[in-house]
């Protein structure tokens, strides 16, 4: 199996969803991830099974899987996201 390596162009996985984003040089988008609307810095990566809408990740992050960033459904109308409410 060839050893896959990083080049200045996004390395996205075949099986990955990305829509309307500006990804940056030596990123990494891994299996199953989606994406939407997101711009993605140098030298980050996201790996399998997360997703990212609307927002502006800096140079340098590392994304577990299974990550949500700015995921729909909050209960917006409460005074707060925490279970007291």
């Amino acid at each position: 199996m060839p050893k896959k390596q990083m080049a200045s162009e996004p390395l996205i996985d075949p099986n990955a969803t990305i829509r309307d984003c500006q990804l940056g040089r030596y990123t990494e988008i891994g299996a199953r991830t989606e994406m939407s609307e997101t711009r993605f810095g140098d030298y980050s990566y996201i790996v399998h099974d997360a997703s990212a809408i609307y927002a502006d990740i800096g140079k340098f992050c590392s994304i577990a899987a299974f990550v949500r960033i700015n995921p729909g459904n909050h209960a917006t109308w409460r005074a707060s996201q925490h279970h007291f409410t």
